[in-house]
């Protein structure tokens, strides 16, 4: 589909602001690095960027309900300036995990707010309103390279405090441009829901929405899984530095093609089968890691993981805009980042003790299980054309 002209505000403000965090992070770490906290400070940090989001997804969600999509992304970008600038003011460890904190918290209101206003962009008849997701996730993978090739240069030519004061001018430009973010209107209907509907027990009542978090779940798993695991697959087949980061950049490559084609992809096939497939290709190569040799499957493999991960967030977003009850669209985002903040928290912790109990392998095949399952109850929702609910009853989305 064509770009709706009211979507590019939104890319550019996500890519400017995921390029000040993503570059935050990678700088931040190095500082811990380089002042000698050592890995354990750098787990720290990254922890830190998902304690917030863990704790108030929900909530954060509600905001976009009850105050606007605007208003909210404006928060949010405030706290990812006050996150840069802490460290660039005063270079010490305890200004990296305060910056950790806010950036976090700033990142996610502010996904959470774009991804509620993309849903409500009017689309013309015939139009999949995935392909709108798959552009807004696409400026999301480009500033995932961008932020830390930017925080680098910067770092090795100028310092940290430069590298910093960069990624703040980022903030500030997104926050020139979001003035142009839509307005949301909120629907009368959420006001007057009874109270024992709202929350998030109220959106897990509703079976599609419960399929729809499982499915986005344990794509979230298969994902921050390979973040964890990429390197110790790549380390076991005795791969140097060079190919275990071309390894991980090919699994990158991958979820930027595959979003570049969601668009297109969306005129042929409902978002129910798309993650069915995609679901079905990550289970796939979660089995055949543990048989891969090293060489040309260890590039190849990731790539194709990167493009099934990568098919998810586009399709779940759509759905979610579907399925939520009126007027509860940034709330059903917001606990759809719960979980996904919640899966980058626990899994590392969880894998990697269990890595040292049962080893590598039992852990590929138990993600491929929860792939295969995600994958079964995409293709059964696909199959069983469910009643239409949320936005469908409303004629929207």
């Amino acid at each position: 589909m064509a770009l709706p002209p009211q979507l590019l505000p939104l890319i550019a403000i996500m890519l400017l602001g995921h390029v000040a965090v993503s570059g935050g992070r990678m700088a931040s770490s190095l500082f811990a690095l380089q002042q000698g906290a050592g890995e354990p400070a750098v787990g720290v940090i990254v922890g830190l960027y998902s304690v917030l989001p863990v704790l108030f997804g929900l909530h954060f969600g509600r905001w976009c309900d009850l105050y606007g999509s605007r208003r909210v992304a404006r928060g949010g970008l405030l706290l990812i300036l006050l996150g840069i600038l802490l460290p660039a003011a005063w270079p010490a460890l305890t200004a990296i995990y305060l910056g950790a904190l806010s950036a976090g918290a700033g990142m996610t209101l502010l996904a959470v707010s774009i991804q509620n206003a993309a849903g409500a962009i009017p689309l013309p008849a015939g139009h999949a309103r995935v392909g709108v997701f798959g552009w807004l996730t696409l400026g999301h993978s480009a500033s995932s390279v961008l932020g830390p090739m930017i925080a680098g240069v910067m770092v090795d030519g100028i310092g940290f405090r430069a590298a910093f004061g960069m990624l703040s001018a980022a903030t500030l430009a997104a926050l020139v441009i979001s003035r142009r973010v839509p307005r949301v209107p909120q629907a009368p209907s959420a006001l007057a829901a009874p109270r024992a509907h709202l929350g998030w027990r109220g959106l897990l009542a509703e079976p599609g929405l419960r399929r729809i978090y499982w499915v986005t779940t344990a794509n979230a798993i298969a994902w921050d899984a390979f973040s964890f695991l990429g390197p110790v697959l790549g380390h076991r087949a005795q791969m140097s530095a060079t190919g275990i980061g071309t390894m991980i950049a090919s699994f990158a490559v991958g979820t930027f093609a595959i979003r570049l084609l969601v668009s297109s992809l969306g005129h042929r096939f409902t978002e129910w089968r798309m993650l069915g497939m995609a679901l079905a290709l990550v289970s796939a190569v979660w089995l055949a890691f543990p048989f891969a040799p090293a060489g040309p499957a260890l590039f190849v493999l990731p790539f194709l993981l990167g493009c099934g991960v990568g098919c998810g967030q586009p399709n779940v977003l759509s759905l979610l805009h579907r399925y939520a009850p009126p007027g509860r669209s940034g709330e059903a985002i917001g606990l759809r980042s719960f979980f996904g903040n919640a899966s980058g928290l626990a899994v590392p912790l969880v894998f990697g003790a269990t890595t040292l109990v049962a080893g590598v392998w039992p852990i590929c095949w138990l993600i491929a299980a929860g792939a295969g399952s995600a994958a079964a109850i995409a293709r059964g929702m696909d199959s069983n054309a469910p009643a239409k609910t949320g936005r469908e009853r409303r004629g929207g989305g």
